[in-house]
């Protein structure tokens, strides 16, 4: 974990790690949380959150709470830091969005409006956040989004003027102006929105297209794009409608995975996340469903690099991985804010951001506050080889099985017969299939050990460009078996062949003497680890 970079003012409220031997979770760890009666916080109740990175690279968690929003440092995610918060009139219902350095939020309080609040000083150790100002005249909202490529701000479920979509240029993001029609949506009420500026190179290059969860009209898309003119796409509806609730895009831009906030009390069926095809918006459809078998009800979800960020009240957050599947993405984690259990309630998690830099994941609770977590364990894919060649020594025991867990079933090798001083005595190559053919990260995981301490390994990765291997680390392996992990660099794209292969070489040689020969390695597992 990163250090603080700087030592908090004296009236700021360093926040000790919250011990988790009450809340159960699988692969995913609690750093830190932030209960509502702690001082600053004071506060009834928890809602929405989102997170800002400031020039500097510190992160910030944004929650809403019932009297105001809150404002904590999670740069060191085990000593969050809280010391502001702008208050507001009280109201079970917040929600706050960011574009560049400015927070705005919104709440269902009558008259309560946008509050423009100031980021731009957040890094200094006095009045680091300020209310701009109150935009009064959009009336109460129930969300507030941004696109935050265009630069234009919307509020959805507006009561101005019984339920509007308003939209407002940020030209200058502390004094937005009202632009547009009357409502985006028309007369159909938008509950949330995910609204997206397609970029250059797809199909829809330069539309500005808001997706609607429309509460009891389904999912409704709208081209935004001229806010004098914005009109109906298309109408998505899926099997046992109850109330469309919050979406969000895959990175792809081929599907919408979206929550029903009354399916699991009004159908009695399990948490479900429904997939839409998005890929065409004109003839966008929905084509699955998926659910863990919880009774929980959702609530939110974000996705991150193929993984699916869902805040499901009383079961608290499910990350799913859609990488094998996208239509039936697998659970690898969870943390359960809500040790009571996981019935149909609206109480537990509200929602969660998990676009920090570092990885880390924040979570609002509406009963216990800020949670945060690291979620890496539950995010690290593990991707077996498929195949695997020996290119130089002799297998003593084992096969290509030896390498897909760490069970000590180990691939025995011991030196084979060399002809330049260059070549290692023992060497092998694994080849895998990535998630993608543009991947965000290509490491690669060793469990092994040798015969003795003077045995190197080298790891390389194939450089599909170049033709050639190219080393990505080396280590000195122990008499007992030890992880490790190569990290590659740069544009990763070049390790990533056609069908989106890949392929990874081990060298072992002895870099001094040895006092039993020949000596031998033991390789338990290899693996290439986050491919997304």
């Amino acid at each position: 974990m990163r250090k603080l970079s700087f030592i908090a003012a004296a009236f700021l409220l360093a926040v000790p790690a919250v011990v988790n031997a009450q809340f159960t979770f699988n692969k995913v760890r609690l750093a830190a949380r932030i209960d509502l009666t702690t001082t600053g916080f004071n506060a009834n109740s928890g809602n929405d959150c989102w997170g800002y990175v400031s020039p500097s690279g510190r992160e910030y968690a944004i929650m809403g709470c019932s009297n105001k929003v809150a404002f904590v440092e999670i740069t060191n995610p085990d000593a969050p830091v809280y010391f502001d918060s702008i208050p507001h009139g009280s109201s079970t219902w917040g929600d706050i969005t960011v574009y560049q350095n400015v927070a705005y939020v919104v709440t269902e309080r009558s008259g309560s409006g946008i509050q423009v609040i100031d980021l731009a000083n957040i890094d200094a150790t006095s009045n680091r956040v300020s209310l701009v100002r109150t935009i009064d005249t959009v009336g109460q909202s129930h969300n507030v989004r941004s696109d935050n490529d265009s630069g234009f701000l919307y509020t959805v479920g507006s009561r101005e003027s019984s339920g509007t979509t308003t939209c407002w240029s940020l030209a200058d993001p502390r004094n937005p102006v009202r632009v547009g029609a009357n409502s985006m949506t028309g007369n159909i009420y938008t509950h949330d929105a995910f609204i997206f500026t397609y970029p250059v190179g797809s199909v829809y290059a330069g539309r500005q297209i808001l997706f609607s969860s429309s509460a009891f009209d389904a999912v409704t898309i709208w081209d935004v794009t001229n806010k004098n003119n914005p009109f109906l796409i298309n109408t998505m509806h899926y099997p046992n409608e109850g109330y469309t609730h919050q979406s969000w895009m895959s990175e792809d831009m081929r599907y919408m995975y979206l929550n029903d906030e009354f399916d699991e009390t009004t159908f009695n069926i399990t948490t479900r996340t429904i997939v839409f095809d998005i890929e065409n918006i004109e003839t966008g459809a929905y084509v699955a469903n998926y659910t863990n078998g919880n009774t929980s009800i959702d609530h939110n979800l974000h996705i991150r690099d193929g993984y699916i960020f869902a805040s499901n009240y009383t079961s608290g957050l499910r990350i799913f991985s859609s990488h094998l599947d996208p239509l039936s993405p697998t659970e690898v984690g969870w943390f359960d804010t809500h040790p009571e259990g996981d019935v149909p309630e609206y109480e537990g998690a509200w929602s969660n951001w998990c676009y920090f830099p570092s990885g880390t994941i924040i979570v609002s609770d509406i009963n216990r506050g800020l949670f945060v977590l690291d979620a890496e364990e539950a995010m690290t894919r593990h991707i077996a080889p498929m195949t695997y060649t020996k290119i130089r020594g002799v297998q003593v025991s084992g096969n290509l099985g030896s390498l897909i867990t760490d069970d000590d079933n180990r691939l025995e090798l011991r030196p084979g017969i060399t002809f330049t001083s260059s070549q290692a005595p023992v060497e092998i190559e694994i080849t895998a299939t990535a998630d993608s053919q543009t991947p965000v990260a290509i490491n690669v995981l060793s469990v092994a050990r040798a015969s003795a301490a003077t045995i190197q390994e080298k790891i390389e990765l194939f450089n599909y460009t170049s033709g050639l291997f190219e080393l990505v680390d080396t280590r000195m392996l122990s008499t007992t078996d030890s992880q490790f992990i190569a990290v590659s660099a740069g544009n990763l794209n070049r390790f990533v062949g056609a069908n989106k292969a890949v392929r990874a070489r081990f060298s072992y040689k002895a870099t001094g003497p040895t006092f039993v020969y020949p000596w031998t390695v033991g390789i338990d597992k290899l693996a290439f680890l986050n491919c997304p």
